[in-house]
């Protein structure tokens, strides 16, 4: 009896730091690279922007994305993701692991640890690690949270870009238009940058036709789009709503809104999957 006893006082210690996440609210996950800063160095990163950590970095957005339930949307800037999971897309969806906060976080934070060590291009392979946080916000916020997480990305860019080019004491306390200049006249424009370098990448499902076993059949798949529109312009409304808008909300078709997307991102930027992304790396390395 007393064993029983003591078995049921530890399981409610551990049920008291069980806290679960509001349901059928937008869940954000963000994953950050720990010590990416000294990773980098150590790794042999080309500077500014060394184009094979971030087509890793959008390759493992894509893995998470597919991995974690109810995974919407990622974005990817610099050493950091974010992904946009939901559980209002109908009356029936499920919570990914019910929402509960140290499964999420700790699982996240796994996959990337995993799928990073385990495909890093770089010849010196130096171990990596990612921490995670998750959080709820209301539909409101949802497109307002990767505005901020984009805006960081551009800040991010310029600086780095100036960095590379200027010595440290020469950047302090410049301005954003001060900093550019800088740039220029080093004999580099921040506006000529590829929108990948400036603004980061998204990954997002669109339906594509496989091969079935009666003949073609439609699959939604994810894909890296590294043409993203700046997430607070007028052109980037129609992206947003048919990407972030619950099923049980949307008042158009599928197809509409596939259409509205196509409008406005022109073309498909990636069909690729990561596994196939990690093989053009290591073709390009070899």
């Amino acid at each position: 009896m007393r064993k029983n006893n003591l078995g049921e006082r530890m399981k409610e210690y551990e049920r008291a730091s069980d806290v679960k996440l509001t349901r059928r609210l937008p869940m954000i996950i963000r994953l950050d690279g720990k010590a990416f800063h000294s990773w980098t160095k150590k790794s042999g990163c080309v500077r500014p922007f060394d184009h094979r950590l971030m087509d890793m970095m959008a390759a493992l957005t894509q893995y998470l994305c597919e991995n974690i339930g109810g995974a919407e949307l990622g974005y990817t800037q610099s050493d950091e993701i974010s992904i946009l999971v939901r559980d209002d897309q109908n009356i029936d969806t499920d919570a990914w692991f019910d929402k509960r906060l140290q499964k999420v976080v700790s699982v996240a934070a796994s996959l990337a640890t995993y799928w990073f060590n385990a495909n890093n291009m770089f010849e010196k392979k130096e171990p990596a690690f990612f921490d995670a946080r998750a959080f709820v916000l209301p539909e409101s916020e949802v497109r307002n949270y990767f505005i901020w997480r984009q805006e960081d990305a551009t800040t991010n860019s310029l600086s780095m870009l100036a960095q590379s080019l200027c010595r440290h004491n020469e950047l302090q306390n410049k301005k954003w238009a001060e900093l550019q200049e800088m740039c220029w006249q080093k004999g580099r424009n921040w506006n000529d940058l590829e929108v990948v370098e400036k603004r980061g990448a998204c990954i997002y499902r669109h339906e594509v036709e496989v091969s079935g076993r009666d003949g073609p059949v439609k699959r939604m798949k994810f894909f890296i789009d590294r043409n993203i529109p700046i997430f607070t312009s007028p052109d980037a409304d129609a992206w947003w709503s048919a990407l972030v808008t619950p099923d049980i909300l949307r008042k158009t078709s599928a197809a509409k809104q596939l259409a509205a997307l196509r409008s406005v991102a022109g073309r498909w930027e990636d069909d690729r999957s990561a596994a196939e992304i990690i093989a053009e790396i290591e073709g390009a390395r070899r």
